[in-house]
């Protein structure tokens, strides 16, 4: 048989795919595909798909950071992102408890995905009459995504299936699953919720750790110390962020997934609006094997809105509930969330006014932990500055810099984190 003929033998085997059928479907692998094993097409039809599958195959590369052959990093990344029983009950227990027949008929579709792995895009150009096309064999793109569980796990994929048997094949793929997910849930770490399709990938440009949050460190320990319990045991508590604007609450909530992404935290942003749509988020989040944290910034409810109650019912106590792999955790300037006013204490026309009282408090209180965020004083402003300002390389004399961040806090939004990092943009921005 000569080289063309497996070839051809390798992707026509991609029918007989079990688990991962869901690669037939994607637009390159068919193109190629059909390209190898279709009918008999002009030499102009044939390179036209040839070319459209290269352009394909460097857009894929340079979005996703690939090194290597293009074909071969396209299809493993298939692989990695492919959502069948046998990557979700990987992702949720790994192997080991992954069921036997799952497990013989992912080791069927690694037989035939690896024999098709050993033909690269140049071996097609040749096929079709195309020479010189050596060049797509070791591509390197300078591409690399920031706290990208796929990226940072892609490589030991990618060797996986470049020098070991089809056993270690699947133990690796197993691990990488359990690891980083499947999915969208291992392109991304942080995502949001649209009303319209549902969870969005976010990505991240300028990731924050906690290293870059100066001051708060009992606020950062007991932040951390909950999420890693959550992480270890799957038992901590909802976690309220309360305190003054531009203390660092949002900013330390991103810098925790940041840190724990790994260990297969995820981030899932909605806004208060959205809270009725949460049974459909939860219901998602609930069959996967990751740990999810549901985002609430910013939230507070006026005296007139209602949705506060049902919020309240899923976090504890409701019949739906909350699944065991979700934890909420919300920012707010208001550490009852729910406006009171001053009228409503001397509503005599409410005969169970405590009662009522007590119920706008209620929502609070199903966030076990509350972490208050104070605005600083003066001297945890200057010490926030001096630390900014030694990490951005900026060397200006003490004495010349406490007096110019006390102008500046003067002259702007008052002390606080958010403030002495403007400052310091404004002096970095003006070369001081």
């Amino acid at each position: 048989m000569s080289k063309y003929e497996k070839m051809k033998s390798c992707f026509s085997g991609l029918e007989r795919l079990i688990l991962y059928r869901n690669l037939l479907e994607d637009k390159v692998l068919r193109s190629v595909n059909y390209l190898i094993t279709g009918r008999e097409e002009t030499s102009i039809e044939k390179n036209s798909t040839f070319f459209q599958i290269c352009l394909d195959l460097f857009l894929e590369a340079e979005e996703n950071g690939f090194q290597g052959e293009l074909l071969q990093n396209y299809i493993i990344k298939l692989l990695a992102l492919d959502e069948n029983p046998f990557s979700l009950a990987c992702e949720k227990a790994g192997l080991s408890q992954v069921n036997s027949a799952l497990s013989k008929a992912a080791l069927h579709d690694i037989r035939i995905l690896k024999g098709v792995l050993q033909f690269s895009l140049a071996d097609i150009a040749l096929y079709i009459g195309e020479r010189e096309f050596g060049f797509t064999e070791a591509y390197t793109s300078p591409t690399k995504k920031a706290h990208c569980p796929l990226s940072e796990n892609y490589s030991l994929l990618k060797q996986a299936f470049a020098a070991g048997d089809e056993e270690e094949i699947l133990e690796v793929l197993a691990d990488y699953y359990n690891t980083a997910g499947c999915g969208i849930f291992c392109q991304y770490s942080s995502f949001r919720w649209d009303s319209q399709t549902g969870i969005k990938g976010v990505n991240i440009n300028q990731p924050i750790s906690f290293n870059d949050l100066i001051g708060y460190e009992r606020q950062k320990e007991k932040l951390i110390e909950n999420t890693e319990a959550f992480l270890n045991t799957g038992i901590a508590n909802n976690v309220l962020l309360y305190g003054d604007s531009g203390t660092g609450k949002s900013s330390s909530i991103k810098a925790l997934v940041n840190k724990f992404y790994q260990r297969g935290l995820r981030l899932v942003e909605i806004t208060k609006d959205q809270i009725r749509e949460l049974p459909l988020l939860l219901d998602r989040l609930s069959k996967r094997g990751l740990y999810f944290i549901v985002f609430m910034d910013d939230l507070s409810f006026e005296d007139f809105e209602t949705d506060y109650k049902y919020l309240k019912a899923l976090m504890e106590g409701g019949i739906e509930g909350k699944p065991a792999n979700v934890l909420f955790y919300a920012t707010t300037n208001r550490k009852n969330i729910i406006k009171e006013r001053w009228e409503d204490r001397r509503d005599l026309s409410d005969v169970h006014q405590y009662d009522s009282q007590q119920e706008r408090l209620s929502l609070s209180e199903r966030f076990g932990i509350t972490i208050t965020f104070l605005s600083p004083d003066q001297e945890e402003y200057l010490e926030i500055v001096k630390g900014l300002a030694a990490r951005n390389n900026l060397y200006i004399p003490e004495d010349v810099l406490v007096e110019e961040a006390l102008k500046w806090e003067k002259w702007h939004h008052g002390r606080s984190g958010r403030t002495a990092k403007q400052f310091i943009d404004y002096l970095a921005g003006t070369g001081a």
